[in-house]
């Protein structure tokens, strides 16, 4: 219990150390999704180029999966975000693809929208993409479910990838999938910045 409580802490002031913008200031945050599959886990991909996400699948069946992947990435070691949905999406259960993270939500797995991850892999990556993991959830209807800041106040910039110096960049394009009949964003676009705050993710669904 001592181990695993030395690991928590360390990795959240690890992914709450304050950086100017380093190799992945171009980095963005997407959700990959596609029907539910309990065979397949974390072998989704790979991804090499931005056309290679997919943001659109119906899910009204069986449920989807939804990935958390930052991609556009130069080198990485671990990555902070949180996930969003509307109504029309139901609580989902969330499986790591990371050596280690730490949830904001039950152990058990069970995420509810606007919980968060911090996670972290005990090597260097310089893949093009990470994928941090993903969450199966039940679709009922028409909705979205998107990238968004994590909620605890200490992940600074709510939404953080961290290099294999331990700098941090934080990336503000995040592209939301569409499910139960909803287009997703295009990942390939735009090349602006967008605002990833849950406040002004909320207003696509009043």
């Amino acid at each position: 219990m001592k181990k695993v409580l030395v690991i928590a802490v360390a990795l959240t002031l690890v992914l709450s150390v304050a950086a100017l913008a380093g190799p992945n200031a171009q980095a963005k945050v997407a959700v990959h999704v596609r029907e539910h599959s309990a065979k397949a886990g974390c072998t989704v991909g790979p991804f090499a180029v931005c056309t290679d996400i997919v943001t659109t699948t119906d899910g009204t069946a069986g449920g989807a999966d939804a990935f958390m992947v930052f991609y556009e990435l130069t080198e990485w070691k671990g990555v902070a975000f949180g996930m969003c949905w509307d109504p029309t999406i139901s609580s989902g259960t969330w499986v790591g693809c990371a050596d280690l993270e730490i949830p904001s939500f039950d152990p058990a797995g069970y995420m509810a929208s606007g919980e968060g991850v911090a996670s972290t892999w005990y090597d260097c990556h310089t893949d093009y993409a990470a994928v941090a993991g993903y969450n199966w959830v039940y679709v009922y209807g028409p909705g979205m479910i998107c990238p968004c800041d994590h909620p605890d106040p200490l992940i600074e910039g709510g939404i953080q990838v961290l290099d294999c110096a331990g700098g941090l960049d934080f990336p503000e394009c995040t592209r939301c999938a569409g499910l139960g009949g909803l287009v997703g964003d295009d990942p390939c676009e735009p090349t602006g910045a967008e605002s990833s705050t849950w406040s002004e993710i909320k207003e696509l669904f009043e």
